[in-house]
């Protein structure tokens, strides 16, 4: 009897609590709603505009070289940053009554997720986040318990605060040697944080119940709005609950402290762990400082939309107070700020999740070609077997991989060393008939004489033998060019200088450039491997151009059993305005070689291999054969399994052509949305193939275009069977099908 009692009064309760904030919305919500979206739009502006301020102040480059020293370590982050919400989730659930908490961990998890996902994209911050909690909540939490958690949750995690807030600018004030300005700055935060937890304790000790003596003073001036007068009892009621909860829930009380407190040292954890990624030496202390003044950030703007630009910039401030450069500033707000778009992206997905399945009911409800649409056999078909539809989706889009990966990566490969070879300080490469092959390497054709008998014609400043051969990457993905010089003649050629160290003498010597320097951290004196043996790295040398790596010309000969020859010759025109009649006298001295224009390689090596194009064609017809053999096993599947429907269908009057035409704009819905995924794993799959090796991939639009009426193409056809097959069925054969 007394549980029923209980229940209507919640109830009753909850109703209340429903009015209150119906009734409190705006008698004109179309102008405040365009308002608000106004306001958070020109907050989101500014802040970005702060961001590009401080990237361009500080350099792209310095901020991408600290990001990529993170790599992979960055889902380690991504945990740490987990813990976080973890620790908060634990203490949100503890603030509920054991009685009424009929909640599972995992589904507070989400509420909090989705909550915080509003809080940290829109305007009002906290506010309508906890609002989206309570909303997440209330089907298994009352409103007259659950909104008195929340409130607790957030009243102890803020104080907690405020209390690493004073404690980090003490550590930082005693610690540090600061300007003045930084200072008084520090000294002015700390004091306010103090007075934060002293009011705190007053209030407490006191029970001043602030927001009822608010609602009475605006009242006494005929300020207050009715409907917070009219719940004044309510509110008074919520702020009674607060105070009470240490009294009835003292272990509760001191297990979300210790939960908040936590969080805390997850997140200078995770600071800590960042800085040591990035290659710095630091010290727990001066985590602990950017952690709780980077709170002070998040607070004073927490109206900004994911704060951007405002807690980069503040971050680079802080960093730079304490010592570090202000590139590592912005890298470590990025970072952080990377991982707490990953966690917002989970809370949007679970908004989603929960909002979506009843908007899009009410969408349909209100259209009535949506209506229709929805009801139509081809979507039908396709919603009736999600995995069946899942897997010739993935089966398509397997062809546009293979496609447009396939074609990006020997395009992206040749036309990048067709790049490097064009700027080399040469107009004109000689080379032995025929010897631009697909793989790269160039056969070593040409005696080494020829450099000296080319360098007496008219119009040739210079000429020099270059050897090249394809050694295997070091990181075991790919291949990479390697040059055999003779260092003297090909420096004076091509303007190569030597910036550290000292140029090659013979032997097993190497020489690189600055960008594969850098992406190795290699040193003058260190080691690489090349055709399978150690080369001593002599000298770095500028600028770049051919290949990255070159040996002496001598020791590739003879790697490669071709004494006495090299692979071309190297050609400068004495004006190089007239490299095309130093060209006509080379070929009429010696026909038989082949002739090319540096500014021409790009163009060469990316179209002009006939071995290319035969191997894109057979890719080409391998994608299209799986876009075809997956949509005809589903279609297939599908008349297979729907032949009483088709009975009823042509009972019913159905044409043979209407049946046939769903088939068929089933399989070009299906081979579309496979097209869509393909394009975007291509996309991903270009990402980490550049990310984790040297080569390149060049995504181009007319192979996705391609790619796109290739899949159209072989859904079609792949359908074309099962369509005729079930427009051919008898309705009375179909009509008995078991």
């Amino acid at each position: 009897m007394s549980n029923s009692r209980e229940e209507r009064v919640n109830e009753w309760q909850n109703d209340e609590l429903e009015d209150l904030v119906d009734e409190s919305e705006p008698t004109s919500p179309g102008g405040s709603r365009s308002s608000f979206i106004w306001l958070q739009v020109f907050a989101f502006l500014i802040g970005l505009g702060l961001l590009i301020f401080v990237i361009n102040k500080v350099g792209v480059q310095p901020i991408f070289d600290a990001l990529l020293r993170i790599g992979f370590g960055f889902f380690f982050l991504l945990g740490i940053s987990g813990l976080r919400h973890v620790f908060r989730t634990t203490a949100m659930r503890a603030a509920v009554p054991t009685e009424h908490r009929r909640i599972t961990f995992m589904q507070a998890f989400a509420a909090r997720l989705g909550g915080e996902a509003i809080s940290f994209l829109t305007f009002t911050g906290p506010l309508l986040g906890e609002a989206t909690k309570v909303a997440l909540l209330r089907k298994r939490i009352p409103l007259t318990y659950g909104v008195p958690a929340l409130v607790v949750d957030n009243l102890l995690y803020n104080l907690s605060v405020v209390f690493l807030i004073l404690s980090g600018a003490c550590v930082m004030l005693f610690t540090y040697q600061l300007p003045p300005l930084v200072y008084f700055v520090l000294l002015g935060i700390a004091g306010v944080a103090a007075l934060g937890i002293v009011a705190a304790v007053l209030a407490a000790k006191r029970r001043i119940m602030l927001l009822t003596w608010a609602i009475d003073e605006l009242a006494q001036l005929r300020l207050s709005p009715k409907v917070l007068v009219k719940r004044r009892h309510h509110i008074l009621n919520l702020e009674s609950k607060v105070y009470d909860f240490y009294k009835h829930h003292p272990a509760a009380f001191f297990g979300m402290i210790a939960c908040n407190l936590l969080a805390h040292v997850s997140s200078v954890v995770e600071v800590y762990v960042t800085l040591s990624m990035l290659g710095y030496d630091a010290w727990v202390a001066q985590a602990y400082v950017i952690e709780s003044l980077t709170k002070v950030i998040n607070f004073a703007f927490a109206f900004v939309p994911g704060t951007i630009g405002v807690y980069e910039g503040g971050t680079e401030v802080i960093l730079r107070a304490l010592g570090f450069a202000a590139a590592t500033g912005v890298a470590l707000a990025l970072v952080r700020k990377a991982g707490i778009v990953f966690w917002t992206t989970i809370g949007l997905l679970v908004l989603t999740w929960r909002a979506a399945p009843n908007a899009w009911a009410r969408v349909i409800d209100r259209s009535p070609y949506l209506r229709k649409l929805m009801d139509s056999l081809v979507l039908s078909n396709i919603a009736h077997r999600p995995a069946r539809t899942a897997v010739s989706i993935l089966g398509t889009a397997l062809g546009v991989l293979l496609i447009v990966f396939t074609v990006g990566l020997a395009h992206g490969v040749l036309h990048e060393r067709g790049k490097r070879e064009s700027n080399i300080g040469a107009e004109i490469m000689v080379r032995g008939s025929g010897s631009l092959g697909f793989g790269g390497s160039s056969p070593f054709g040409l005696p080494v004489s020829r450099a000296a008998e080319i360098s007496k014609i008219e119009g040739v400043r210079a000429a020099t033998p270059l050897g090249q051969a394809l050694d295997r990457s070091d990181r075991g993905f790919g291949t990479r060019l390697v040059d055999g010089i003779d260092f003297d003649d090909y420096s004076r050629l091509t303007d190569l200088k030597i910036r550290e160290g000292s140029p090659l003498t013979g032997g097993d010597q190497a020489i690189i450039d600055p960008v594969w320097q850098k992406q190795r951290n290699a040193t003058v004196g260190s080691t690489v491997q090349i055709f399978e043996r150690p080369f001593k790295i002599v000298g770095v040398y500028e600028p770049p151009g051919g290949g990255r790596i070159k040996i002496p010309l001598s020791t590739m000969q003879a790697q490669e059993g071709a004494e006495g020859n090299t692979s071309a010759v190297l050609v400068a025109s004495a004006d190089p305005a007239k490299q095309e009649e130093v060209a006509q006298r080379i070929r009429e001295r010696f026909p038989d070689d082949q002739i090319i224009f540096t500014r021409d390689l790009p163009e060469i090596y990316a179209s002009g291999v006939p071995a290319l194009d035969v191997f894109i064609k057979v890719v080409v017809g391998v994608a299209a054969s799986i876009s075809m053999l997956v949509i005809l096993l589903a279609m297939y599947t599908t008349v297979t399994e729907r032949t009483r429907q088709i009975g009823i269908l042509k009972a019913l009057g159905m044409s043979k052509t209407s049946i046939a035409w769903v088939i068929e704009k089933e399989a070009i819905l299906v081979s579309l949305l496979g097209v869509t995924v393909g394009v975007l794993l291509t996309f991903v799959a270009r990402f980490a193939v550049m990310r984790v090796t040297s080569l390149t991939v060049e995504i181009e639009p007319r192979w996705v275009l391609i790619s796109l009426l290739v899949g159209l193409l072989g859904g079609s056809l792949g359908a074309l069977y099962p369509a005729l097959r079930a427009a051919r069925q008898d309705p009375v054969d179909a009509l008995s099908y078991e």
